[in-house]
């Protein structure tokens, strides 16, 4: 948790008054002094949201420079990323790639940063020296994409009245020239990231870029978060929901497919996990785990290759093959997930999902903007499933060549 409820607030003992100041392009601004902490905080927010708009990277314009060259060295040093509990018991969906990111972007904060950052991370940092192409570029875009759509309920005293939600980072930029993907957390989850006295779980930059999996990252981060009070015990629904969601509603198909890959990807980095599956009748209700790790070893594990263009790497097998691109596949869940947002019936999810991976890529990029305006209530709709319904047909006809719809 932030040790500072107001960031941006310093009490001055020589005018008996708080000081408010933010920090613009790495300059610390004063923007004057108040009488209580909770009006200086509100000019903190104010002035960052004055100067969000011109607050750009700067520092991206000359990616040669001594700064940017040190900066990018300095984040490379760093070996371990955290992040507040709370942060991990409020999942979000990730795909492969957009979990990466988000650890690379981790690896360029600094313990106790009160303001938010622009963090730049190297391409060849999240995959490899290979030469992208045209279609690893569209990967990366859905990618930024999806991590833009992030939204974390945040801890409120009253859940059932009080609301916060938040975005969980912005201004994300790739710049295919430089060969650099950069972009700020919001200032609401920076105290999550950075200033953690407690309740938080450290991970391992070398482990997380070596997965192969976007349910090994989440399982990742559960087990090095229960490891302290090992054995654990969780209901079924209780970890599924922290690391599915609604996907895999049958347990046998959530043990084969997600639990035993992950348990065993997670084995060979340096973890010893075993479980207990416990009943309650005929049905699996709840899991014991048995959490062990031995800590990084002097021997750090190989990072993940991914395929984004042309070329053919260790992570993925050539788009011809018949079996699905691991990248993706939990990125058709992602699919079936926002479809679902959208109240839509699960027959027409499935029929969307016979839908090629370029053009699910081109559905959740069109549909991006209505699922911004649906959850922020920035636009009323009456019926969200039809106004879906008809925005798919529009861009997929085929889907239902016989059916006129209508919002």
């Amino acid at each position: 948790m932030a040790k500072n409820q107001y960031p941006g607030t310093t009490f001055e003992k020589s005018r008996n008054r708080w000081k408010a100041q933010v920090r613009i392009n790495g300059k610390t601004k004063s923007v004057g002094y108040f009488d209580t902490q909770p009006e200086a905080y509100a000019a903190v927010v104010a002035a960052k949201r004055d100067t969000a708009a011109a607050v750009e990277p700067e520092q991206l314009q000359q990616p040669e420079s001594a700064t940017y060259r040190l900066e990018i060295q300095d984040n490379r040093r760093t070996t371990t990323v955290a992040q507040s509990n709370v942060l991990i018991e409020h999942p979000w969906a990730m795909t492969l790639l957009e979990a990466r990111i988000f650890v690379l972007l981790l690896r360029g904060l600094r313990r106790d940063e009160a303001d938010s950052k622009r963090i730049v991370i190297p391409l060849s940092d999240l995959v490899g020296d290979q030469a992208i192409g045209g279609r690893g570029y569209q990967y990366l875009h859905v990618a930024m994409d999806g991590l833009d759509a992030i939204r974390i309920d945040l801890p409120m005293p009253n859940r059932k009245k009080d609301y916060h939600k938040v975005p969980l980072v912005h201004s994300l930029k790739l710049d295919s020239g430089q060969g650099t993907i950069s972009g700020y957390f919001s200032n609401d989850v920076i105290p999550y990231l950075t200033n953690l006295t407690e309740n938080f779980t450290l991970g391992q930059v070398a482990d997380l870029l070596s997965i192969k999996s976007p349910n090994t990252h989440k399982f990742y981060w559960i087990m090095q978060m229960w490891k302290f009070k090992s054995p654990h015990t969780v209901a079924v629904e209780t970890l599924r929901d922290l690391t599915t969601g609604e996907a895999y509603p049958q347990f046998a198909d959530y043990r084969k497919y997600v639990l035993k890959p992950s348990l065993e990807e997670l084995n060979t980095l340096n973890f010893d996990i075993s479980y207990i599956e416990k009943k309650k009748g005929r049905s699996v209700d709840s899991i014991e785990f048995h959490i062990q790790y031995n800590g990084p070893s002097k021997l750090q594990p190989k990072q993940l290759q991914l395929q984004l263009g042309d070329a053919t790497l260790a992570a993925l097998p050539p788009p011809e093959q018949s079996q699905p691109v691991p990248v993706l596949a939990d990125f058709r869940g992602r699919v079936a997930g926002r479809m679902r947002k959208f109240k839509l019936e699960e027959y027409q999810i499935e029929r969307i999902l016979t839908l090629t991976d370029s053009e699910l890529q081109k559905l959740m990029k069109e549909t991006h903007v209505l699922l911004k305006e649906y959850e922020a209530g920035a636009k009323v709709f009456d019926n969200i499933a039809a106004t879906a319904m008809s925005k798919i047909n529009n861009l997929f006809p085929r889907l239902y060549p016989k059916t006129k719809l209508k919002e």
